[in-house]
């Protein structure tokens, strides 16, 4: 359904509501990590099952250690994500706040952050897959430190803070996993690192707001890009006029910060539900979490 491009204003007792679910994301992670401290799952799970990965020729607790350090990356992505979140809970009753801008951009990357964890617990992969896709990202992080340690001209290189590329790459050969060439993409075995906005896109398939997957990272990059048509959404004409120019204000339009936040609660809910499933944990915790939260966004009043 097309929505008018009316102002609305803040709605004060709605915002209060969403920070609370925003800061709570951090007790739903906490919650779960208490009771498992290194993401080891319920014996028969899937996650389980991953640490009694067997590669012909490769010593079993050098797999162990790669899968153990896959989840331990996607839990550091999940715990990104809270602090995000507790940052916008702040941003969004800030009574100083006359703008979605700030908003846009720290949700942008809160969305980003969960889409990579996302993937990487991705249910259908064998445990092979699995360390492959973090090798492959950990690759694309090596390679942009390393051009960052260049350019600095940082005479440690990136000493203390990332792994090399070439340490990268001796981890790959350890498991028997190949890797290309491409720098700028690179893949471990079959497993290529996705852009974000394709992951965003797949995210968001699993959140309510499935309907407009694609348009969830469009509206928020291009504020991120500082494009003007999205940079201009948080002014509003004030009617009045300066040599014969109109006079612009800022403004704070419930609809664009709402569904904003509304997408970093959904992505880190689909996230958490993913571990949940693979550990095999209680679905009781994300579940009381979710339900509420969906119940809020479902009744948005316009």
């Amino acid at each position: 359904m097309p929505i008018a491009a009316e102002f609305r204003p803040v709605d004060p007792d709605r915002l209060e509501r969403l920070a609370r679910f925003l800061r709570n994301a951090a007790r739903v992670e906490t919650g779960y990590t208490e009771l498992d401290q290194t993401w080891a799952g319920s014996p028969g799970s899937s996650a389980d099952l991953d640490r009694h990965w067997i590669e012909p020729g490769v010593d079993p607790a050098k797999t162990k250690r790669a899968i153990d350090t896959t989840y331990a990356a996607a839990r550091v992505g999940l715990i990104a994500v809270t602090d995000h979140a507790a940052s916008l809970a702040r941003l969004i009753t800030d009574p100083d706040l006359a703008g979605c801008l700030a908003v846009e951009a720290v949700a942008r990357s809160a969305v980003e952050t969960a889409a990579r964890s996302w993937w990487l617990l991705q249910p259908s992969v064998t445990p092979r897959e699995r360390a492959a896709r973090f090798l492959a990202d950990q690759l694309f992080s090596a390679y942009e430190a390393e051009k960052m340690a260049r350019k600095m001209q940082w005479p440690s290189g990136v000493s203390g803070f990332s792994p090399t590329s070439d340490v990268i790459k001796a981890k790959c050969d350890e498991l028997g996993l190949r890797y290309d060439a491409n720098e700028l993409v690179p893949k471990v075995d079959s497993q290529r690192r996705p852009s974000s906005t394709m992951l965003v896109a797949e995210l968001m398939r699993e959140t309510i707001y499935f309907p407009s997957s694609p348009l969830v990272y469009s509206l928020s990059s291009a504020t991120t890009h500082g494009t003007h048509y999205a940079l201009m959404r948080a002014y509003v004409d004030s009617g009045e006029k300066r040599n014969g120019d109109p006079i612009f204000g800022r403004r704070l339009d419930h609809r664009q910060i709402e569904p904003v936040c509304g997408a970093v609660l959904e992505g880190f809910s689909a996230t958490v539900r993913r571990i949940v499933r693979l550990c095999r944990w209680g679905l009781i915790r994300i579940d009381g979490y979710e339900t509420p939260v969906r119940r809020f966004l479902y009744t948005m009043p316009y």
